[in-house]
């Protein structure tokens, strides 16, 4: 029964008509009223390509059957020719708003009906290729046809892409179910059908899942204007939805750049938004571009440099506040190119840790620092404790803890001389998951540290729950200005609370003398920072050594 047409009409008569007219080329389905062609339609919608609808129905009228099918995602494509004798404006225009394909008049002319039938239904896919299914909306090639087509033929014209989606989209999915995101999906497209659908030269679909595309000849009052009415309109919909958009917005600068190239640079703008609190919309720069060619251009020479050995090792030293004497180092690693030139942690640490490259450069660091330990070992029959990052990457390793085992194992070197500093915010991530760690790690003989300290938002459930051994407090958490005081309170209190549950404490970011007096005064065990020495490389630290000997 497929290539099917519902006849949805309380005459008996009209049916029979109609059927005779259409049967030669179409299977026939009818429905002597619109609550049963409902269930009809929505149980063989699979081989319905097109309904005939009477208006003047008792029970459930035409206007009613056509409201209903258009709210239900099933079936609220396929179109609908209405069979009426009305002829006036109003009747016309309510089903047109309905969503009517044509009309068929009730004086039935067989050539007529064939042809009207036979459009609607060609028409019909023809849109079905062109428009998204659940939302209407065009689909991602036809969108992209038609913004290429405005931008050729208008290359007078500046126009801006803006690119939308929701963030924590699949939260939803996850928690109320694929037909609440799709529900919420099609709600969004009404908004942005409703807003654009009038703005000359404008185009708009959905580009993919949760993604909609808008393009639109510049205006900047237009745009804030959507800003404005999407975070309005999205308020009003369920209360138990917290619903935040991310908007990428790229003013195209040149209408003959490949469509792709622009919906890139509105992904990348929006990326900017991600996660960040009060941030909903982000516009694609010249600058945002540099970063992302820096980015791409670490990202293509990382192996190379891994390989060439470009990543060294340098030492800050820990220095014993008693003796004001080196105790000790923290390996951090620097990257230096054959030409000479230095890039900066800041630059790569992040690329690094977003692609998953951080576990290697982790696992090289460990290594010529164990190398390092070794080779003290070797000549002096002791060595200093040196301790090495863990990038918080590196917690979602499965072969981490097993790896820095077999390191230490490799190089022949007691664990207590390579202690492990962990940065306060991987603590918040999987309580479970890191206590597990660190019991490991206890028993095969490492020291923990917890980096960072009092830079972000520390936790005592931290300290209570997690045996961590050295407390390394960030200076950063003394801020200058009328609250230096309360810092200092706060920092001695951390300071004793630490001693109390047998934790040493270092003090990094030391710069000032007067800052090393009252690191003292409080009872500090070890400060790091400029004030006594920059990180530096292996041969100057080994000088450095030397000397305090």
């Amino acid at each position: 029964m497929k290539n099917a047409i519902l006849i949805v009409d309380d005459s008996r008569l009209n049916r029979e008509t109609l059927a005779a007219i259409l049967k030669d080329k179409y299977n026939i389905i009818e429905a002597e009223d619109g609550r049963s062609g409902l269930e009809v339609l929505e149980k063989r919608k699979d081989d319905i390509v097109l309904v005939i609808l009477d208006i003047v129905m008792p029970g459930m009228d035409g206007f009613a059957f056509m409201e209903e099918a258009r709210t239900r995602e099933s079936i609220r494509n396929i179109p609908i020719v209405v069979a009426t004798t009305e002829n006036d404006y109003q009747t016309e225009k309510r089903c047109l708003e309905l969503g009517v394909w044509d009309f068929i008049p009730k004086v039935f002319q067989p050539e007529i009906i064939r042809f009207r039938v036979l459009n609607t239904i060609k028409r019909s896919m023809a849109h079905s290729l062109e428009h998204d299914g659940l939302t209407g909306l065009y689909t991602i090639q036809k969108f992209s046809q038609c913004v290429k087509r405005n931008l050729e033929n208008h290359q007078d014209t500046k126009f801006t892409f803006i690119r939308l989606d929701i963030e924590r989209f699949k939260m939803i999915n996850n928690f109320y179910g694929i037909e609440a995101g799709d529900r919420l999906l099609i709600y969004i497209s009404g908004l942005i059908e409703a807003y654009w659908q009038d703005v000359e030269n404008c185009v708009f679909g959905r580009i993919d899942g949760d993604v909609f595309g808008i393009c639109f000849p510049k205006d900047e009052k237009k745009l804030n204007g959507f800003i404005l009415y999407i975070k309005q309109e999205l308020k009003k919909y369920k209360a138990a939805y917290y619903l935040e958009t991310a908007m990428g917005i790229y003013d195209i600068l040149d209408n003959n750049l490949d469509v792709r190239n622009i919906i890139a640079r509105a992904t990348l703008a929006a990326k900017q938004c991600k996660g960040q609190y009060m941030i909903h919309e982000a516009r694609y720069t010249e600058e945002l571009r540099a970063k992302i060619i820096r980015e791409q251009n670490i990202i293509n020479e990382m192996e190379h440099a891994l390989e060439t050995g470009e990543f060294v090792v340098y030492f800050q030293p820990k220095y014993e506040l008693d003796h004001c004497r080196p105790s000790g180092a923290e390996a951090l690693v620097r990257w230096k190119k054959a030409d000479g030139t230095i890039v900066s942690p800041g630059d790569f640490i992040p690329v690094f840790e977003s692609n998953g490259f951080i576990i290697r450069l982790d696992y090289y660091v460990w290594d010529q620092v164990c190398r390092f330990i070794k080779n003290n070992l070797a000549h002096r029959g002791d060595s200093e404790v040196i301790s090495v990052n863990v990038s918080r990457v590196n917690l979602y390793n499965p072969n981490f803890l097993e790896s820095l085992v077999n390191l230490v194992e490799k190089y022949k070197i007691p664990p207590k001389y390579l202690n492990l500093e962990l940065t306060e915010s991987a603590f918040s991530d999987d309580a479970r998951m890191i206590q597990n760690a660190v019991d490991y790690l206890h028993k095969a003989g490492f020291t923990i540290l917890m980096d960072d300290f009092g830079s972000g938002y520390s936790s005592l459930n931290v300290l209570k729950d997690i045996d961590i051994d050295v407390l390394k407090i960030d200076m950063r958490f003394l801020s200058k200005g009328s609250s230096e005081e309360r810092g200092e309170k706060i920092l001695e209190a951390v300071i004793k609370m630490a001693k109390s549950l047998d934790m040493l404490v270092i003090a990094e970011g030391v710069e000032e003398e007067k800052q090393v007096k009252m690191l003292k005064r409080l009872g500090c065990d070890y400060i790091q920072g400029y004030y006594f020495a920059k990180p530096m490389p292996k041969k100057d630290y080994v000088k450095l050594l030397q000397k305090h000997r």
